[in-house]
């Protein structure tokens, strides 16, 4: 095995490490570089690092990754020393990646009693939530078809529940988090914006339990030791706003009297060491969300949910050189359904993916050589709609499944170019292949991916950071823009709707000095072949044929983002601010000029702070301000031929308000009894209570027999300013 010891304060390396093999006379020292090896180490080996002036740390041999942290030894200050929320930049080849642990997702603020570990990404510059109400992702222009999450090697489509104030991910779950919107690795692919890989607990050799009670959640996560060898992991979820909606709702807010939502969902990890160079993990994951409105009339419903399963081989040859393979699958449902309109209607949308994926890693001092393939078989249902009018049936044809496989191949190299200058390269090619249904042609795309990475350390602890990429997505995402809830529907690429392909510049700085971290960016995008539907409205539910409406242009994206980190004793401050632009362009759409997209987003300012008074108490506070949400408003609806039209206006001419909201929070902790800890958290959410729009939607005044009626924009508001008390426990 082969590692770098870091000082987990300064990230820098430590030299002259004592790694001691436990009860044996074996052992090595890290060189000025902070690298160890160790040779032919049974994975149950115990390890043992120690230096003075630093902490000693005890480690599995199997649980040693690429990187091993050391805490400085403090004797004389009666303190806890907080670490920065985001990892070192300085040290990395690619630029605006990210990676935290589960120590950095310890030392987020409350929401509600949570510690929301996508959350986490949403305080990085660049990345903006997608709309109150969801937790999906926006990074650097692209909407949240463009961004690849995977959860232990598993595609996961889509990371959002409905509160907003929960990700899909449950954080007591997670073991490492790694994020990046440039400079990908060339064995992911298949998107456009970001990568966000999360890794969720490791094997085990103790059984221990954390969760919470909550006003509005509860969870509980195990971690069960079976024998040496064996573990499994077991995390549940579930909220119950209905209980407590009628002592804080209101007709305007997800918690009215005549609405509903609730959400699940469920983990569960088997891990076992089959020998020291061999082990398999197979995970199985669920989500749930379930919305119900019934206000004064109507019956508008959404359901969604994520359903994982999979398992990984990983084998190791030797200290150097080792091999990974997964095999999985991944299904996504959405439905929703309303009558808004003169219509009552249903729809539904799915997405499965069996993969393959395989890969060689040889890591070593000198290079760090990747080479790999991934097989995936894809099933995709756009849409599939039942609607009627006055209680007729209406006939809506061609509404079929399409399949479609994509075959890659791909490899990564990092290197030193000079003693300062460091790069990575990497190329993915991939081939498309698509079944023949009722609307398209069996057809067969190829796509070339180069990416290059390139670091200039001018100092220790200043870097110079360069990125550029092309990557190809296959998979479309279009939007009803008239709704702001998650109405969209994906197609497949053909011959009339191409890949969608971007190219992205980025040039970055980061600069490190005691406990501050400052980092900044500039970076453009175009994405050629960007799809939108021609009115982005509820008539495009309709249409027999989903590609007819569909209009294919281009969009640019470009930005400045800055982040600060601070920290000072007991006190811990981050700031982020994104300054950015995304203009789309179609030839059918407002004549041909530039507009901005639907999550164009020019302003995102966010600031999150921690202070630790003394060991048992601390506060957090979250504030967040960004640009509101473009959405096409329909003006009326005219019936001809007995079928209902809605005009619109110029495409995302309005705007929802600019989003604001201040959090604060107070967590106590009591004194530790044997193995069992325990904290009151209590969360004030929305402190000054301000009305951030949940969803726009719109009523009418009339009859099909009328020739013109009118319609009425309304607004619900997600959550108002809501108290909520928690109790964490582990043992």
């Amino acid at each position: 095995m082969t590692s770098t010891v870091l000082d987990i304060e300064k990230n820098a390396p430590i030299s002259d490490v004592t790694v001691q093999i436990a009860h044996t006379d074996r052992g090595t020292y890290t060189n000025l570089n902070g690298v160890f090896t160790l040779e032919n180490i049974p994975n149950d080996a115990v390890l043992i690092l120690s230096k003075i002036g630093y902490e000693t740390l005890t480690i599995n041999a199997g649980d040693v990754d690429k990187f091993v942290y050391l805490s400085p030894e403090i004797s004389t200050l009666n303190e806890v020393v907080i670490r920065s929320f985001s990892s070192s930049q300085v040290k990395r080849v690619i630029p605006d990646q990210i990676y935290y642990s589960q120590k950095d997702i310890e030392k987020l603020p409350f929401i509600l009693g949570e510690k929301d570990v996508i959350k986490l990404i949403q305080y990085t510059p660049g990345v903006q939530q997608a709309t109150e109400g969801q937790s999906g992702l926006l990074v650097r222009g692209g909407n949240g078809s463009m961004n690849l999450t995977f959860l232990d090697h598993i595609y996961l489509h889509n990371t959002a529940h409905l509160g907003g104030l929960f990700s899909a991910i449950n954080s007591d779950f997670v073991e490492s988090l790694e994020f990046s919107k440039a400079g990908f690795d060339a064995g992911y692919g298949g998107r456009l914006s970001s990568v966000t890989d999360i890794k969720t607990s490791k094997h085990t050799d103790s059984t221990y339990f954390n969760g919470s009670l909550g006003l509005l959640s509860s969870k509980l996560t195990g971690h069960v030791n079976i024998n040496k060898k064996s573990s499994v992991l077991l995390s549940g979820r579930r909220t119950y706003l209905e209980v407590f909606k009628p002592f804080f709702g209101n007709d305007e807010s997800v918690l009215g009297k005549n609405k509903n939502y609730f959400l699940y969902d469920f983990l569960t990890k088997y891990s076992l060491k089959l020998s020291d160079k061999n082990k398999i993990e197979t995970t199985l994951y669920l989500t749930k969300d379930n919305f119900r409105d019934q206000t004064k009339g109507r019956n508008r419903k959404l359901e969604w949910g994520n359903f994982l399963l999979g398992a990984t081989y990983t084998h190791k040859f030797s200290s150097n050189l080792s091999s990974q393979t997964t095999l999985s699958n991944s299904a996504y449902k959405f439905s929703f359904g309303d009558n808004d309109f003169p219509f009552d209607y249903s729809a539904k949308s799915e997405f499965e993916v069996l993969s393959l994926n395989h890969y060689f890693l040889y890591d070593s001092p000198e290079y760090v050589l990747k080479i790999g393939g991934t097989y995936n078989m894809n099933t995709l249902l756009p849409k599939r709609v039942n609607a009627s009018i006055d209680n007729t049936p209406l006939e809506i044809l061609n509404q079929d499944i399409y399949k479609y496989d994509d075959i890659s191949l791909y490899g990564d190299l990092e290197f030193s170019i000079a003693p300062k200058l460091k790069a990575k390269t990497g190329l993915r090619l991939t081939t498309y292949l698509t079944k023949s249904n009722s609307l398209i042609n069996r057809e067969t795309l190829f796509s070339v991916e180069p990416r290059v990475s390139i670091r200039y350390k001018s100092k220790d602890n200043e870097a110079f950071k360069f990125s550029y990429q092309r990557l190809s997505q296959y998979l479309h995402q279009a939007s009803v823009s008239s709704f702001s809830l998650p109405a969209d529907f994906f197609v497949v690429s053909t011959e009339h709707i191409k890949p969608q392909v971007v190219n992205q510049f980025s040039l970055g700085y980061s600069y490190e000095e005691n406990g501050l971290q400052l980092n900044s960016a500039v970076y453009y995008k175009n994405v050629d072949n960007y799809t939108e539907f021609e009115n982005g409205s509820v008539n495009n539910l309709f249409a027999n044929d989903i590609y007819e409406d569909m209009l294919v242009g281009q969009f640019d994206s470009y930005g400045f983002e800055a982040s600060i980190n601070k920290k000072i004793n007991k006190f811990t401050a981050q700031g982020a601010l994104t300054l950015s632009k995304t203009l789309a362009k179609f030839d059918e759409i407002n004549n041909g000029d530039y507009f901005p997209t639907t999550f164009d987003r020019p302003l995102n300012i966010n600031t999150i702070v921690h202070y630790r008074l003394n060991k048992k108490i601390e506060f957090g506070a979250l504030f967040l301000f960004t640009s509101g949400q473009n959405y096409t408003r329909p003006r009326d609806i005219r019936i001809i031929n007995e079928r209902p039209i809605l005009n619109f206006e110029s495409k995302n001419a309005s705007r929802f308000p600019n989003y604001h909201r201040l959090d604060l929070s107070c967590t106590y902790t009591f004194e530790k009894k044997g193995k069992w800890q325990s904290k009151l958290n209590l969360t004030l959410y929305n402190v000054y209570n301000n009305g951030n729009p949940f969803q726009i939607y719109f009523t009418t005044e009339g009859h099909t027999d009328d020739a013109f009626i009118e319609i009425t924009e309304n607004r619900d508001k997600l959550f108002p300013f809501l108290p909520t008390v928690n109790w964490l426990f582990s043992f």
